[in-house]
């Protein structure tokens, strides 16, 4: 393997956590009212400092030297052992919180936590931390006789690129080549209307270069341009070094200079004069002010001329200028054979042999290749040139562990040099990525959400909270083509790891995640998770009985259906065993209808997924767990309440209670003030349970709320102070009448002043008891608004303006009983004659559906200069049997109009000679 650096590695990222909780102020004032030893700590901080300055050092040298392997793998261990002992101290000062909180509001005075119970523990972690500094102190020892030293994190450079290329290989990429000779000759991509700067996208091992070389040694391309000029930009980014490159390229002269103005003013002259292209391969930088100072010289260049970048990060194309950007995508299957066959035997030589097995097994090899051109050649050039299946066999069973096994000098340096180039806290957060299968949909909250669980996430940058600093991690994996969104997600919330990437995630994270189907299970593996199955029996587990180590115990679930079952040992026994559990997901099985209360022994809890269970009921020890920071109890059908005393949970962000039966909020998750996600909140009644102000004090609630039982507001001053209008995070809100109000002005103004924030995104109002709805429903100023639906508002007798919602998708109204004319009020708010003359309602909606709406009778068109709906795709109307006339008479985009139960208006037959046929029920 060519000779790598991983500067600053996930390691680093700990122990850098390590040291600073040490010397944090919160930490420092807790010991000193306990009986910890304060001189024990400073030696632990002291001797993780000394360890920390080497380890760039070590992660150089243990590629060649077993021995700094075998040191340094030791040490990961031992330093994650202290992360764990100094997690327990950092729990204890939340007990002594909470106890201390418990005891001022019963008795008005403090809890003395150095009773006699506690000193046993204190006494136990001195006991372990004595131990813990001496064996780090040995490392710190060692670290001399290797010869470890302090050194600057720096990444080797590999291969520099060049224009020289071999056409005769080039497989899959004729589409990709005309594309960006379209836009290197249209001159349509110009930047200050003189150069254009075009950009190659995609990971490592795509091809963007070998790309690149096709279009620069094009004779076209070599003809439409005066000059032409081929720089290997890589990750250390130096504007003398590109500029001079350049210069000299172009005038095919060494220049001796080492003045970068002297050069600029060189590059300046010439680039005018002549109408240029150049290639910066390898472009890592995404500074603005490096980009306009390396491009100045050449910016005002003579018209026509053309830059080509190829880089594998999103941010680069996003710099100062608009660049014309294409994505490489990866080879079709055929492609990748065609290509693997080539390096292996020869196009001529292969396409005599008669061989279908051997051919067999060379299309299997060629698609664990995922696309990537790197490794189809190299795959090729590892197999053997003669045909012998057994050997091609061999490679295959080997591939089929880890492409990684092969060792092979040119894949992995490709790939992994995306991987070393990450701050050392991404480091760990892509590593974690490969405790799920290949394949396997990457839910992007959740995987934040996870990431934060494990700690892994750089508290050092102020002002932001956790989530967003874990979503910031996200993007820019995904920038750097290491997570990749699914081509059918829409949404932007499922995304996909390429299947090499998984593999080199699984190759940088060593030991410390397994996932069960792929093997042994090392006793000191931190991270695991399986596939889950219909049964999940105790003997499935056996591998982890020997494993105190585990953080992470995570199932993967395939399917949509979820009733599987899992042995109540693993439950009871095992699970409660593993005290360093710090995410725990047991979702989906059904048999599942208690936790046993050893649950509460689990203190170092931070994610908690029981969702798709039977569970009746949560023990009243899930309450110590203070460390909790997300608890999923979604489609929880069985669930009726919560523990009375949650607000012990004083590090609960994320509480998803959606689709549960629970009837009753505790008055305690008032106190829960960290709270970012509360999927359900239920208005109490009369002074019991929890009023609606009380959501004031969720200031940070973000996704989807639903808010239940609206009817027990009875004063709307309770409804103004519960702040929906400040709460601007909240993407869905669903507003649920437990019965229908005979007062109905009242019920109004209660809605009135339940008004949200305008960057809602979708809206659900039912069982809503007024005649008619706030104005602040359908204004204008709700631009994100997609979604919205109002059903079983049965005495309203007018609707809202939602024609002018500008982004409105999807519409549904459904079970008005009072309703009988829809008119103009539909469509907008009328505020004089003629304002609206050139209005366009509904300009982006695509779906609407009525049903049950009994008495409807009229739907006035809207009279206008343009058209309603102009981007209507779906009709339904459903159970409207009163209602008669004509549908919308221009509707160019409609695909579907489906009518059931809508007797008159069949009678009356539309006029819809723009559509070939119509679903009639």
């Amino acid at each position: 393997m060519a000779a790598t650096m991983i500067g600053g590695a996930f390691l680093s990222a700990t122990v850098q956590t390590l040291v600073e909780k040490l010397a944090s102020t919160e930490f420092l004032d807790y010991i000193k009212n306990t009986k910890l030893n304060v001189s024990l700590l400073r030696q632990l901080k002291t001797t993780l400092l000394t360890l920390q300055v080497v380890l760039d050092d070590a992660e150089e040298k243990q590629i060649n030297n077993p021995a700094v392997k075998l040191w340094l793998d030791d040490l990961k261990d031992a330093i994650i052992d202290a992360e764990d002992l100094l997690n327990e101290i950092s729990y204890d000062s939340l007990r002594c919180k909470v106890e201390n909180t418990q005891a001022q509001n019963k008795t008005n005075q403090v809890w003395n936590f150095l009773s006699s119970p506690f000193n046993s523990f204190y006494r136990e972690i001195n006991s372990q931390m004595k131990i813990m500094c001496e064996n780090l102190q040995l490392f710190a020892n060692h670290k001399d006789v290797l010869g470890l030293q302090t050194k600057s994190a720096r990444v080797s450079h590999g291969t520099p690129s060049s224009s020289v290329f071999n056409e005769s290989v080039m497989v899959g990429r004729k589409d990709d080549k005309e594309t960006i000779m379209n836009m290197l000759l249209s001159q349509r991509n110009t930047i200050h209307n003189n150069i254009g700067v075009v950009a190659i996208l995609g990971m490592g091992g795509l091809g963007k270069t070998t790309l690149a070389q096709l279009v620069y040694n094009d004779k076209e391309v070599q003809q439409h341009f005066d000059m032409k000029a081929w720089v290997c930009v890589s990750e250390d980014f130096d504007i003398m070094r590109v500029t001079k490159s350049l210069l000299e390229s172009v005038t095919s002269t060494t220049s001796e200079s080492n003045n970068l103005d002297v050069l600029r003013v060189e590059l300046k002259k010439i680039s005018r004069e002549k109408r240029f292209l150049f290639v910066l391969d390898d472009l890592w930088n995404d500074n603005c002010n490096d980009w306009d100072e390396l491009v100045s010289p050449f910016i005002n260049g003579k018209p026509g001329s053309m830059v080509i970048i190829t880089t594998r990060q999103q941010k680069v194309t996003k710099m100062a200028h608009m660049f014309a950007v294409h994505n490489l995508e990866p080879l079709s299957n055929e492609d990748c054979w065609s290509l693997l066959s080539n390096y292996a035997l020869g196009s001529d030589e292969f396409h005599h042999s008669t061989n279908t097995a051997l051919e067999e097994i060379g299309r299997k090899i060629a698609r664990r290749c995922g696309g990537l051109p790197i490794a189809a050649k190299t795959l090729g050039g590892l197999l053997p040139s003669k045909v012998d299946i057994t050997k091609w066999t061999s490679i295959f069973s080997i591939l089929n562990s880890s492409i990684w096994n092969l060792r092979n000098d040119n894949i992995l340096p490709a790939l992994h040099l995306s991987y070393q180039y990450l701050p050392s806290h991404l480091k760990r957060c892509f590593a974690y990525c490969s405790i799920f299968p290949k394949d396997c949909p990457l839910d992007r909250k959740q995987l934040v959400l996870l990431w934060m669980a494990e700690g892994f996430l750089d508290c050092s940058q102020g002002g932001k909270k956790l989530e967003e600093l874990g979503d910031d991690c996200f993007v820019e994996l995904l920038s750097r083509s290491l997570i990749q969104q699914l081509s059918d997600d829409d949404r932007g919330e499922k995304f996909v790891m390429h299947d090499l990437v998984n593999d080199l995630a699984t190759f940088v994270s060593g030991k410390s995640c397994c996932r069960l189907e792929c093997g042994d299970i090392p006793e000191n593996v931190r991270h695991f998770s399986y596939n889950q199955e219909y049964f999940d029996i105790f003997m499935k587990f056996e591998k982890l009985h020997n494993c105190k180590c585990l953080r992470s115990f995570l199932c993967i679930c395939s399917t949509t259906w979820r009733n599987d079952y899992l042995s109540f040992k693993v439950i009871d026994d095992f699970l409660p065993s593993q005290k360093r559990l710090r995410v725990l997901s047991l979702s989906g099985y059904q048999n599942i209808t208690k936790l046993p209360d050893s649950i509460g022994n689990l203190v170092q809890l931070r994610y908690l997924d029981i969702s798709f269970t039977n569970i009746e009921s949560l023990p009243d020890t899930i309450c110590n767990l203070y460390n909790l920071q997300t608890l999923n109890l979604s489609n929880y059908w069985s669930l009726t309440e919560l523990p009375i005393h949650i607000g012990n949970l004083v590090n609960l962000r994320h509480l998803d209670i959606s689709g549960t039966n629970i009837n009753e909020l505790p008055v305690e998750i008032g106190g829960l003030e960290n709270l970012q996600t509360l999927t359900c909140f239920l208005v109490g009644k009369h002074h019991v349970g929890l009023s609606i102000k009380e959501l004031s004090k969720f200031s940070n609630l973000q996704g989807k709320l639903t808010i239940k039982n609206v009817d027990n507001v009875v004063d709307a001053k309770e409804a103004h102070d519960a702040s929906l209008k400040s709460k601007e995070k909240i993407e869905e809100l669903e507003l649920i009448w437990g019965k229908q109000s005979e007062e109905s002005h009242k019920v109004k103004v209660v809605l009135d002043m339940l008004q949200p924030a305008i960057n809602l995104k979708s809206l659900n109002i039912c069982l809503y008891g007024g005649t008619s709805f706030p104005s602040w429903l359908g204004n204008s100023s709700f631009s994100n608004m997609v979604s919205l639906r109002i059903t079983n508002c049965e005495y309203c007798v007018t609707l809202p303006p939602i024609g002018q919602l500008p982004s409105l998708k999807d519409l549904e109204i459904c079970g008005m009983e009072m309703l009988e004319t829809i008119g103009l009020e539909f469509y907008y708010v009328q505020i004089e004659e003629g304002s609206n003359s050139s209005f366009q309602p509904f300009p982006s909606l695509e779906y609407i559906k009525f049903d049950n709406i009994p008495n409807w009778n009229k739907w006035l068109p809207f009279e206008g200069i343009q058209f309603a709906f102009p981007q209507l795709r779906a009709m339904k109307l459903r159970n409207c049997p009163k209602l008669k006339g004509h549908l919308p008479s221009h509707l160019p985009c409609i695909e579907e109009i489906e009518i059931e139960g809508c007797v008159h208006l069949l009678e009356t037959e539309p006029t819809l000679h723009w559509l070939s046929s119509i679903k009639k029920n």
